[in-house]
C-alpha cells in the first residue's frame, strides 16, 4: 500500500548527526506502540603492558577476552583519552587501523586502560521486551548494530545512518524511554476494489487477489473493512464493507482451501446485528460481534473489531487438530467486550449464526457457526475439516497426474486414501466405532467409466462422518426426599 509507512525515530549521535534510524518492523499505526530507549555500556577492560607512542597501531595489553575486531576502543588514563576501532585481535594484542591514530603519548605504568564501548537497545511494546546488549557501530563488528537487530528483534529494524561524526561521536547518544511515531496504516483513501484488486495474470496481481496462488493461506481477516462504515455511517458506508466482505467470501467460495471470518459493524442494535448476518449465506465464512475491548501501550482504551484476534484463536486451535471448534478459548489481548450481550441474546444471534463472546476466565468466543443455512455445513469445524481434507488429498494425490487411469491405480488411489483417513478415525476427528462408519471411498470402474477415463478425468468418490461440537450441555437436576441427584 503506498501511503503505509512506518513509525520511527531517528537518533542522533553526540554531535547532532543522524546516526541510527530506528523503525518498526513493518508499516502499519501499530508501530506507534512501540518504546525504546538507548543506553552507553561500558565493556571489556584491560591494562597497557607497553607505552604507546603517537601515531601507534597497536596496543599490548594484560588480556582480550571482549575485545574484537569492529570494537571502539577507549585507550585513557587519569589526563588524556584516545579512540579507535579495532582491526585485528592477537594474542595480548590489539592492532587498529591508522586513520584513527593515536594523537596522545600513553604509559603503561600510568596505568593506562583499554576500554571497548558499546550501547544497548531497549524495545518495548505492550508485555513484549527485547535488550540487545554490546552493540556497535562498525559494520566489522560481530555486534553491529543493524545486524544484531535484524537478526533477532521481532518488532524494529536499525539502519545506520552513516554518519560522518568521528569516533567515538559517531554512537547514538543516550536517550530515555522514547516512542516511535510516524506510522500510518495508509487506508484512508483505499476503496473496497483496493482490498480485493485486480488480476491480470501471473507477476501482475494485486490485493486479495495476488493472495489466490498462495497455497498456504487457510484464514481471511479484514478488520479494517469497518473502516469504510466508520467513515460513512449509513448505506454508503454498509455497501462498501459489503462488498468487500462478499468478494472475500467469493474468492473462498471459489477456492475451496480458505475460510474468512467476518465482523459486523459496531452497535447495540441487536436487530441490525441479525439483517447484517442474513444477507450471507455460504460455509466458508463465520460472522463475530459484538467488538472488543483492548488497552494499549500508553494505557490508552481501544474498541476494535474482533476478527483479527479470531484468526489467533483458530490458528493456536489448528494445533489441536482441524475437528477442534475454535471456540472457548482465552484471546490474549482482549481485555472486555464492548457490549454485554444477555444469556438469552447469546441464544438467540447463536441461532442465528452471530457468534459472540463470554467472559469466562478472560474473554472467549462463544460459537462456532458458519453463516450457511444448510445444516450439514452448520459447523465452523466441519467446514474447515473439509478445506484441510480437500488440501491433503490433493497435495497427496499429485502423483497420480499422467499415471495410466486404470484399476491398478485406482486401488492406489483407494487405498491411500484409506490410510489416511482412518489416521482421522483414529485421531478422533471422524465419528464412528469402526473405520466402516467413519468414512467410505469409492474408486472403480464405476466411477471411472470409459468416457470418464476418455475425457483424461480420474473420479474418487469420498465420503466421511465428521466430529460435530457440542454446543450445549444438558444436566438433569431431580430433587428427591434424599436430596439432589445429578444426571
Amino acid at each position: 500500500i503506498e501511503h503505509a509507512s512506518c513509525a520511527d525515530h531517528m537518533q542522533i549521535d553526540d554531535w547532532n548527526k543522524p546516526s541510527l534510524r530506528i523503525r518498526a518492523l513493518n508499516e502499519g499505526a501499530w508501530g506507534n506502540m512501540i518504546w525504546f530507549r538507548c543506553v552507553h555500556a561500558p565493556g571489556a577492560q584491560a591494562l597497557l603492558t607497553r607505552d604507546l607512542d603517537i601515531g601507534a597501531g597497536e596496543a599490548h595489553v594484560n588480556v582480550t577476552r571482549g575485545f574484537e575486531v569492529g570494537s571502539t576502543v577507549r585507550i585513557y588514563d587519569r589526563e588524556n583519552s584516545d579512540y579507535v576501532v579495532i582491526t585485528e585481535v592477537a594474542d595480548k594484542m590489539i592492532r587498529w587501523s591508522t586513520e584513527t591514530p593515536v594523537n596522545r603519548r600513553h604509559r603503561a605504568a600510568a596505568p593506562t586502560y583499554l576500554e571497548v564501548l558499546t550501547f544497548e537497545l531497549h524495545v518495548a511494546m505492550k508485555d513484549r521486551r527485547e535488550v540487545f546488549k554490546g552493540l556497535q557501530m562498525h559494520p566489522t563488528s560481530r555486534n553491529y548494530a543493524p545486524r544484531v537487530v535484524q537478526q533477532r528483534s521481532r518488532l524494529i529494524r536499525v539502519e545506520d545512518m552513516f554518519t560522518k561524526s568521528p569516533v567515538p561521536h559517531n554512537m547514538p547518544e543516550s536517550l530515555a524511554m522514547t516512542r516511535l511515531s510516524g506510522g500510518r496504516d495508509g487506508i484512508e483513501h483505499i476503496t473496497p476494489e483496493d482490498f480485493v484488486g485486480n488480476d491480470f495474470g501471473p507477476g501482475e496481481r494485486t490485493g486479495l487477489l495476488a493472495l489466490a496462488a498462495n497455497e498456504e493461506i487457510g484464514i481471511l481477516a479484514a478488520p479494517d473493512a469497518m473502516r469504510f462504515y466508520d467513515r460513512e455511517p449509513g448505506p454508503a458506508g454498509e455497501l462498501k464493507a459489503q462488498r468487500l466482505q462478499d468478494s472475500m467470501i467469493s474468492i473462498c467460495e471459489h477456492l475451496k482451501d480458505r475460510f474468512v471470518i467476518l465482523d459486523i459493524p459496531q452497535t447495540k442494535d441487536i436487530e441490525w446485528v441479525r439483517r447484517w448476518r442474513r444477507r450471507t449465506d455460504s460455509s466458508f465464512c463465520a460472522y463475530y460481534w459484538p467488538w472488543l475491548r483492548t488497552t494499549g501501550v500508553d494505557g490508552r482504551l481501544f474498541i476494535v473489531p474482533p476478527s483479527g484476534y479470531l484468526a489467533g484463536v483458530y490458528a493456536r486451535r489448528d494445533l489441536e487438530g482441524a475437528h477442534h471448534a475454535p471456540a472457548n478459548l482465552e484471546i490474549d489481548g482482549a481485555d472486555d467486550v464492548s457490549l454485554r450481550v444477555t444469556e438469552d441474546h447469546i441464544g438467540i444471534l447463536n441461532s442465528e449464526a452471530v457468534n459472540t463472546f463470554r467472559l469466562q476466565r478472560g474473554v472467549r468466543p462463544w460459537g462456532a457457526r458458519t453463516a450457511s443455512s444448510d445444516p450439514n455445513w452448520r459447523y465452523v469445524s466441519i467446514r474447515r475439516l473439509f478445506i484441510m481434507l480437500r488440501r491433503s488429498i490433493e497435495a497427496g494425490f499429485a502423483w497420480i497426474t499422467f499415471e495410466p487411469n486404470d484399476h491398478r491405480t485406482w486401488e492406489l488411489v483407494r487405498d491411500r486414501t484409506a490410510a489416511f483417513l482412518s489416521q482421522l478415525h483414529t485421531a478422533g476427528m471422524l465419528v464412528g466405532g469402526n473405520p466402516e462408519q467413519a468414512f467410505f471411498v469409492k474408486c472403480d470402474a464405476e466411477t471411472n467409466p470409459p468416457e470418464q477415463v476418455d475425457s483424461g478425468m480420474l473420479i474418487c468418490e469420498i465420503g466421511v462422518a465428521p466430529v460435530a461440537p457440542a454446543e450445549f450441555i444438558m444436566i438433569s437436576l431431580t430433587q428427591t426426599m434424599t436430596g439432589p441427584n445429578q444426571a
